[in-house]
């Protein structure tokens, strides 16, 4: 599914301005792409916002229509919020070329309850995203591993991940995900000293 966002073009930078937009409902953006010139402008906050819950946050194409230059198809590069209060500050659009790959993190999403949990083990998922190399019609939203079959002690590495037309670009031997072996309980504290084996059971001595 490809999106559409509007925006203006902004002429002025700097901090004071983007305070100023801010407050107005707007979002400074930038649009890049490789042998293209930036482009500065601005974009209207809530609408950002009701797009990037449609989206769910994943890697999608977006058809932006700027005031007075041409239409972009491209992809949400950066957004940067506000590390107290969660609001936009600024989102970075990379321009998708047709025929040019491009890199981007892709969230991975686990699929099932491992056998092995069933038989008492624990999954760490330890990788949740992984940066790919792909041409855009390739790039998927999120990846989906089935794990229904992992027994305890078993894993799925990086490597293992296998996806037609996509590069992978982390190391093949780090672990994704690995169900193991349930932690023993820990053993009860040794009674005190001077304390009864009926005090205890009982929380301490009676009066």
């Amino acid at each position: 599914m490809e999106y559409v966002l509007t925006g203006k073009k902004r002429e002025k930078k700097g901090k004071e301005y983007a305070k100023k937009l801010r407050k107005e409902g707007w979002i400074p953006a930038v649009i890049y792409g490789k042998g293209e010139e930036n482009l500065h402008l601005m974009i209207n906050a809530h609408d950002f916002e009701t797009f990037f819950r449609a989206s769910q946050g994943e890697n999608v194409i977006i058809s932006l229509k700027v005031e007075g230059a041409d239409d972009k198809r491209v992809i949400v590069k950066e957004i940067q919020r506000d590390p107290v209060y969660g609001k936009l500050q600024h989102v970075d659009f990379q321009i998708i070329h047709k025929g040019e790959k491009i890199v981007a993190n892709v969230p991975i999403v686990l699929i099932g309850t491992p056998k092995g949990v069933k038989e008492g083990g624990v999954l760490e998922h330890n990788i949740k995203e992984v940066e790919i190399r792909a041409i855009p019609s390739k790039l998927p939203p999120h990846i989906e591993l089935n794990i229904e079959n992992l027994g305890i002690g078993e894993m799925i590495k990086v490597g293992d991940i296998k996806l037609e037309g996509i590069e992978i670009l982390e190391d093949p031997e780090e672990i994704v995900c690995v169900v193991l072996h349930r932690r023993k309980e820990e053993e009860k504290p040794a009674a005190e000293e001077g304390e009864t084996e009926e005090e205890q059971e009982e929380g301490g001595t009676t009066e």
